[in-house]
């Protein structure tokens, strides 16, 4: 199931909104900013001007009669420049757009006062009603006098007004340039990615900030091909399982059912009646053994064992598994002995049993007659290399100490090769004795699960013809 449509966004329109934005905003910008700079800059050329056109006719003035001045105003200077000429007090003596006489003193205006007091002065005012602002420049005559030159001129906002329809073709035009551009940019930007292999991710040619994706996505592909594999392996671990347990329990139910049977039909006689019951208890024992340890192979797969952390020693559990054993020894011609001193772990006591028990026993049945089965607990310093170790295998806290377990016998021993497979279930070393020596084959298995369930380690020295020693250690507590 995809994401909804309501969160899927284009690419393709996310490119052209903001290239659209971007291009738009700086069309706007640099179109103020260009007119107010063209709008400022001509200005203050217009003013320089009429600051020199002042000067100019200050100085004409100068030269002629004072009685002409006036005269010389109307007839000499004309057009769109509005010329005043104002006396030393600030009356109006003259004004070429309006009536002089009708007109109010200027004395306070700011150009004047500072003509007076300066000889000549430059300044613009704004008109609210108008919209416009009007720029004066001053000059003082020889006699006192002030003649004062004025041009009226568009406001910058009247003047950005005027600007506004270029401004929208230009932005309009940009829209179009930009809607054309934002799908060539599109095209171009996803032609990597719709080439992309994702069953190789690591192996596309891509953009820079893309491959951390890719990596996630490698690193999903990997993990799930694992896991895939892990299933197929557990898959076919259970059908073997099955299959394994079906084939050990059919043999028991085969005896028990025949046995029963003859004994049913009363086709038993009466003095071999104890020998049948015999074999049929025997093979019922073998049945529950079986039963027992994969029960206990079930839980250890599922977890189902409570994460117990209780002080175990080590010794004692060894002592009591040679005491509950002693007797299958003593049929067996087989001596067992524990030694060491007291050595503590932590986990589950029961399971810490299972191991010591499935060990021992081992030792005792695959053994020779006249053989001997030893059993030794030690502790010694932990380094940092075993600390290292045990971390991997899910310890904590900190370890000082570890116990070392050895389960030597004097039996046949184990070929190198065949040193991890003596773990797998139902795997046996030597098939055609294994009715004779019997077993259920799960022993080792159980074994290697309790051994990492307390967080340990487990292996397996010995030569040919020499015996076989199992090296369980552990983290002490």
């Amino acid at each position: 199931m995809g994401p909804s449509s309501e969160r899927l966004r284009s690419l393709s329109g996310r490119i052209f909104t903001s290239v659209l934005v971007f291009t738009l905003g700086i069309v706007l910008v640099f179109a103020v900013a260009l007119t107010s700079i063209f709008y400022y800059s001509y200005e203050c050329d217009a003013e320089q001007a009429l600051s020199e056109a002042a000067s100019r006719a200050a100085s004409y003035l100068d030269d002629a009669p004072a009685s002409d001045v006036t005269t010389l105003l109307s007839q000499q200077f004309s057009g769109v420049t509005r010329y005043t000429l104002i006396s030393e007090n600030g009356l109006v003596l003259y004004d070429s757009q309006a009536n002089a006489d009708q007109m109010d003193n200027h004395a306070s205006r700011p150009e004047v006062s500072q003509a007076a007091r300066t000889g000549g002065a430059v300044s613009m005012r704004y008109s609210d009603t108008l919209g416009t602002d009007t720029v004066y420049a001053a000059e003082k005559l020889s006699d006192g006098r002030i003649v004062r030159l004025s041009e009226t001129r568009h406001s910058l906002f009247a003047f950005l007004g005027e600007m506004l329809l270029p401004v929208v073709v230009a932005l309009v035009v940009a829209a179009g340039l930009v809607f054309l551009l934002s799908r060539i940019l599109t095209k171009h930007i996803m032609k990597p990615i719709d080439a992309l292999d994702m069953a190789e991710p690591l192996e596309n040619e891509i953009y820079e900030e893309m491959v951390p994706l890719l990596q996630r996505i490698d690193d999903q592909q990997t993990l799930l091909k694992k896991q895939n594999k892990e299933l197929a392996e557990a898959e076919s671990m259970r059908r073997d399982f099955s299959s394994n347990v079906s084939h050990e329990m059919k043999t028991p139910l085969q005896v028990i059912s025949g046995y029963a049977e003859l004994m049913k039909n009363d086709m038993v006689l009466p003095g071999d009646r104890q020998k049948f019951a015999g074999l049929i208890y025997d093979e019922a024992q073998a049945m529950r053994g079986l039963i027992n340890d994969v029960l206990t192979l079930s839980k250890l797969d599922e977890s189902a064992f409570t994460r117990e952390d209780l002080p175990i020693d080590v010794r004692g559990v060894a002592d009591r598994m040679a005491d509950r054993l002693s007797s299958f020894a003593s049929d067996r011609d087989v001596s067992v002995k524990v030694e060491g001193d007291s050595a503590f772990i932590r986990g589950s006591e029961t399971l810490a049993e299972e191991m010591l028990y499935n060990l021992i026993e081992n030792g005792i049945r695959y053994n020779r007659e006249g053989g001997t089965v030893s059993v030794r607990v030690s502790r010694r310093p932990a380094q940092a290399v075993d600390v290292v170790a045990f971390r991997e295998e899910g310890a904590e806290g900190v370890i000082r100490e570890l116990v070392e377990v050895r389960v030597s016998d004097t039996g046949p021993g184990v070929p190198e090769n065949m040193r991890e497979k003596i773990f797998e279930r139902f795997f046996r070393l030597d098939k055609s004795r294994s009715k004779e020596t019997g077993g259920t084959g799960l022993g080792l298995a159980i074994v290697k699960h309790a051994v990492q369930y307390h967080h340990g380690v487990i292996a397996v020295e010995g030569k040919l013809g020499e015996g076989t020693t199992f090296v369980l250690m552990f983290p002490g507590a």
